[in-house]
């Protein structure tokens, strides 16, 4: 929980050990941006659960700022020696961020074809043939696009082997004032913000 001071505390996920990475979306993440070394800000946390590490074979699928924490995932599971293959999908390909990290392991998408895969980026999961290869599949990104992709790997019968990080509106950050709470009474901000895909039933079906 990261309070930018004159304006609003909001939840940022860490994209390294010592980092967040935002997109311009308010006031606040605009004045974020906006700031420069020396600024004041307030940090609560980290709360809350984050991804279960794996072995060998791995997916990593990301919408937009939903790199942001799969960056994170990506450098730690690769000290793990892990296959790692990452989708990801933008708007165009000036929305893409950490090419030079991903490279070695890097599928985009852009909506508008400008880099890349044609089309979203669950197009591009669509794409690939053999899902059931990956002992672990990791998604971060827009709520519809992560209930597209609940639909698609619960017919390959791979829910149990995903994880899901969601994104919702927190207040406290400790779960108490319920701002979070899911249609099953899980707390984001408490019992998440990471999730088994297999416990996601009551939100995407």
């Amino acid at each position: 929980m990261l309070n930018v001071f004159d304006y609003e505390e909001i939840p940022l996920s860490l994209s390294s050990s010592n980092s967040v990475t935002i997109k311009i979306r308010g006031a606040t993440t605009k004045a974020l941006f906006n700031s420069k070394p020396g600024d004041l800000v307030g940090i609560r946390g980290p709360f809350g659960k984050g991804f279960t590490p794996s072995k060998g074979d791995v997916l990593l699928v990301a919408g937009g700022i939903g790199i942001a924490p799969l960056i994170y995932l990506y450098k730690h599971l690769k000290t793990s020696n892990c296959r790692i293959t990452v989708l990801y999908g933008a708007r165009s390909a000036k929305e893409i961020i950490f090419k030079d990290e991903l490279k070695d392991s890097l599928k985009i998408a852009t909506e508008d074809g400008s880099e890349g895969f044609k089309g979203t980026v669950v197009e591009l999961l669509n794409s690939q043939t053999n899902l059931k290869k990956f002992n672990k599949i990791y998604c971060c990104g827009p709520e519809e696009m992560l209930k597209e992709i609940y639909h698609i790997i619960k017919k390959e019968g791979l829910l149990d082997k995903a994880e899901f990080s969601l994104e919702r509106y927190m207040r406290c950050g400790i779960g108490i004032c319920g701002s979070c709470v899911l249609n099953n009474g899980r707390r984001v901000c408490k019992d998440g913000p990471v999730f088994k895909a297999s416990k996601l039933k009551s939100e995407y079906e």
